[in-house]
């Protein structure tokens, strides 16, 4: 966990659901690798759409400022990336 997000559990006693799927997702995206969007590009055919594409930069963007990025969006990336790492997703809430 970086430090900011260490800060913020500090400060209000828990992350917000978006930082815990930000969290998961890199985890995952860790395990995948440098050509992660290529891998969900191949697995999930939604990911090899304009949409699927907006998808995924959406969420490499809210890595780096957690106030981007669509939580819904969020969600539908990391689980499948979570998939793809053959992490088994657990409930977001």
């Amino acid at each position: 966990m970086t430090t900011e997000l260490q800060a913020r559990v500090s400060e209000y006693g828990g992350l917000s659901i978006k930082e815990r799927l930000l969290t998961r997702f890199i985890k995952s995206r860790n395990i995948v690798g440098k050509n992660w969007r290529g891998v969900l590009a191949k697995s999930d055919p939604f990911f090899n759409t304009k949409l699927g594409g907006d998808y995924l930069t959406s969420v490499a963007q809210a890595v780096s400022d957690s106030s981007r990025g669509n939580v819904d969006r969020i969600e539908r990336v990391t689980i499948a990336l979570e998939k793809v790492a053959g992490i088994t997703p657990v409930p977001i809430v």
